[in-house]
């Protein structure tokens, strides 16, 4: 008489299962991933407005990620953390800008912290810019060109590269 049960088939399919689950739920660990750059905050309080320049901030945070649009006069430490579940959207799990604003001499003046909720969505406009002229077909720009050149032409004029004005 045949047994049903056997010891070591049921280990096997219980370790089997176990692998298996514990690989089920490890792709559900979501991936937490950091862009930018987090000053410390130990470093960031050290900064004195009206007593620190330029070169000391770049001393305790290092570079910003970005400056100011019409000049340095601001400079800006942005971080992103996002959290990733499998294929799913990241989500925004942390977001901060430290923007610090020096004056002519280069004079810390003034520093701000914004987090995620002082972000502002900004709607994108799906608008095409209309550009004039023919839109011609790869066939068509290889045979527009037939009959354009002269045969006794032989290149550029002796004396001249063949740029404009023979420079």
């Amino acid at each position: 008489m045949a047994r049903l049960f056997h010891p070591t088939r049921s280990r096997r399919a219980g370790f089997a299962g176990a692998i298996a689950l514990g690989l089920l739920l490890g792709a559900c660990t979501p991936k937490i991933l950091q862009h930018g750059n987090v000053p410390d905050e130990e470093q960031v309080v050290q900064i004195q407005p009206g007593q620190d320049d330029k070169t000391r901030v770049e001393q305790l945070l290092g570079s910003p990620s970005t400056t100011g649009t019409f000049g340095d006069d601001v400079w800006y430490y942005v971080s992103k953390r996002t959290a990733q579940t499998a294929f799913f959207e990241p989500d925004i799990v942390d977001q901060g800008v430290l923007a610090i604003s020096f004056d002519a001499q280069g004079i810390v003046q003034d520093l701000k912290v914004y987090d995620k909720d002082d972000g502002r969505l900004v709607a994108m406009v799906d608008r095409v810019t209309p550009t004039h002229g023919n839109e011609l077909t790869i066939i068509q720009q290889m045979l527009g060109n037939l009959g354009r050149f002269s045969p006794d032409e032989k290149g550029p004029k002796s004396g001249t590269s063949g740029a404009p004005g023979g420079v």
